[in-house]
């Protein structure tokens, strides 16, 4: 009897095409993960519009014709005349109350309401705001300064109104009312420069730590001969401000300038001259404006306008320079698959002898009238350039070589060398020229440090 074969069949398992995937999924993402690890990262930059000015700034001295005016009496003053304010020739200043009788009845008159008029209000808060514009907390002992001459104003603002009204009133009796000697402007402070001229000026006339003033305002009776107020005769006036030799030869033909100045918004022109004393060096700007708005003011942060380059901002450590070689525009030529003029013809000659014609697409830094300035080593050694439709040829050998200076550019992932065109530069930045062909735009992304980097590399 025949026996029958049993064949075992040997199951093949199910391939389960969910499971490959996810396989071959984590091996990708681990191999990404890393190659991630392992890749050199580089800091890049965003190119931004900015600008850089070189102006030269710095705390000038304010010179003016100034006066102190004294009493030739004893007695007590009551100040008729607000700080700041101008006054005519004979005008009344202040009046001289000897016995003190005047005192008490400003005084009595004081102890009622008084309203301050919108100006006296706007006098105060020009005080205050010009107070708060250079106040810093490293001289906090002026304010018991601006206090003290706060108090003052606010006292000699409601004294003139009671003045004006006892004067309305005939109730001034005999008590002498002094005036001015000349029409100017009037301040209550002194400081020992009022007499200076700005060739009398050293270096350590401006340390500001040394410096010291008083107010006339005490309050005291005082005695013949004490300075009552300061009248400041002349609209003409002067901003020195020390110098470096180096910006005092950058101002040394110029005979107008320039300035910005605190508080105000428009820009302030004045006349020039650098002026040398020994080895310091000051620029003396001659003013006739603005004498009432700083008439208070001996110091005043002034910004004199030299230039102002407005650009794209890059970073200095981003620049660096490369040698590129010359090629004539008029070899550049068109493709098979292009119209645009972006190919050059290079002949070549294999190892036996045979000569042909390829076209390369050069990588182009940057070009003038006459040439391409594109990268050498687009091309191998002793090639030759051939002119479309034409028997004329270029020697790459013979190419003229230039220097340019550029950062590489990073926004598609390559360091590509990108020329600049450098308009001005400090320590950290430089400002460059918008809108240069072959060169950057705004927002584009740059190497940081152009050390870190080889042109044509990954990123």
């Amino acid at each position: 009897m025949r026996q029958n074969k049993v064949v075992k069949l040997h199951n093949v398992p199910n391939l389960n095409i969910g499971v490959i995937i996810f396989v071959l999924l984590f091996l990708f993402l681990g191999v990404q993960i890393i190659r991630s690890l392992n890749q050199k990262h580089y800091s890049v930059y965003e190119v931004q519009h900015s600008y850089m000015d070189d102006n030269i700034s710095g705390s000038a001295m304010a010179l003016r014709s100034e006066t102190l005016v004294s009493t030739d009496t004893s007695g007590y003053i009551n100040y008729y005349i607000r700080n700041g304010e101008k006054v005519g020739k004979n005008a009344t200043v202040y009046t001289l109350d000897s016995t003190g009788t005047l005192s008490d009845m400003i005084s009595e008159a004081s102890g009622e309401d008084i309203v301050l008029s919108n100006a006296g209000y706007a006098e105060i808060q020009s005080d205050i705001r010009a107070f708060q514009s250079y106040y810093t907390d490293v001289s906090f002992s002026d304010v018991y300064d601006f206090k003290y001459e706060l108090d003052g104003e606010i006292l000699s603002i409601a004294n003139a109104q009671v003045l004006d009204s006892l004067t309305a009133a005939g109730s001034l009796g005999s008590f002498a009312q002094i005036n001015a000697p000349e029409s100017g402007i009037v301040t209550y402070y002194q400081d020992g420069y009022e007499s200076k001229k700005p060739s009398d000026l050293t270096n350590a006339d401006f340390d500001t730590a040394g410096y010291q003033r008083s107010s006339l305002k005490t309050g005291d009776v005082l005695q013949a001969g004490s300075p009552v107020y300061k009248l400041i005769t002349s609209e003409i006036w002067n901003l020195v401000l020390p110098l470096s030799e180096e910006d005092a030869a950058r101002l040394k033909e110029d005979t107008r300038v320039t300035l910005y100045m605190p508080n105000i918004t428009n820009v302030v022109y004045g006349d020039i001259e650098v002026i040398q004393n020994g080895d310091a060096y000051f620029a003396n700007i001659t003013l006739d404006k603005l004498l009432v708005n700083y008439c208070n003011d001996r110091y005043i942060p002034i910004e004199i306008v030299m230039s102002k380059q407005e650009g794209l901002s890059v970073p200095n450590s981003a620049i660096l320079e490369k040698d590129v070689i010359k090629v004539p525009k008029d070899y550049l030529t068109t493709g098979s698959n292009s119209s645009k003029k972006k190919f050059l013809n290079v002949r070549t000659i294999d190892e036996n002898g045979n000569m042909s014609i390829q076209q390369i697409a050069p990588t182009i830094y940057n070009s003038d009238d006459t040439y391409y300035y594109v990268n050498p080593a687009d091309f191998a050694a002793g090639a030759v350039l051939v002119k479309n439709d034409s028997d004329q040829t270029f020697n790459i050998s013979d190419a003229g070589h230039a220097t340019l200076t550029g950062v590489y550019y990073a926004s598609e992932g390559i360091a590509t060398f990108k020329q600049i065109e450098i308009l001005t530069t400090n320590d950290e930045f430089a400002i460059i020229k918008e809108g240069v062909d072959y060169s950057l735009s705004m927002y584009d992304r740059i190497i940081l440090d152009a050390s870190t980097v080889e042109e044509g590399q990954i990123i």
